[in-house]
């Protein structure tokens, strides 16, 4: 039986407009002038424009995260995450880099939530690490529309995963509370909702 996030086609089509929106504000909301390129907000506060982003990716080859990655940990990421669950703020998240994945965790009232991104630079082996992913956590396919064109799986219980030219995202909110967003939410559709945000963001800046 396939498994996915337990949310209704509506719920995830306002989701879907929450994060658009939570992305589009943070970057309306920069005092600099649009740039001509792409540009996304580093976990330091900088910016990079959309050459660097190129250059930074090849960089992931010679041991560092790529700028993709690196996302997960940024500011607009950040402020997706407090929409979501209906947060004041969230605590400036703790970061790590073990080649070849990069790791974010935020402090959730005491609870980790956790980004991850396995920073593959060669595709086949990025569907590899994917697929041995949903194989150990014996995760099911996220079919339809939720699967927004993307591999992707959900356990059913807090733990969802999507791959992205050769990247594999997974976020685990097993350690949150089964109830979020003062119940609009379960653990599994906030790992949903959350791993979407990173996805626009990614598809914002390529």
């Amino acid at each position: 039986m396939d498994r996915m996030p337990r949310s209704t086609p509506l719920a995830a089509i306002a989701v879907a407009a929450l994060l658009l929106t939570g992305c589009a504000s943070s970057a309306a909301s920069s005092p600099e002038p649009p740039a001509p390129a792409a540009s996304h907000t580093m976990p330091d506060g900088s910016t990079m424009s959309g050459a660097e982003h190129g250059g930074h990716d090849a960089a992931a080859a010679e041991g560092a995260p790529s700028a993709a990655a690196e996302m997960i940990c940024a500011g607009q990421v950040q402020t997706a995450i407090a929409s979501l669950l209906q947060l004041e703020r969230v605590a400036e998240p703790v970061a790590s880099w073990v080649a070849p994945t990069y790791a974010c965790s935020y402090d959730i009232d005491g609870a980790p939530l956790v980004l991850t991104v396995h920073d593959a630079t060669d595709a086949p082996v990025g569907e590899e690490h994917f697929a041995e992913v949903q194989h150990s956590l014996d995760a099911a396919a996220i079919e339809g529309m939720l699967g927004l064109g993307l591999p992707s799986f959900s356990t059913g219980d807090g733990i969802v995963g999507f791959l992205r030219d050769g990247k594999t995202l997974v976020v685990d909110a097993t350690a949150l509370p089964e109830s979020l967003a003062g119940g609009a939410l379960t653990r599994d559709g906030a790992a949903y909702a959350v791993a979407s945000a990173v996805l626009v963001c990614w598809v914002e800046h390529d």
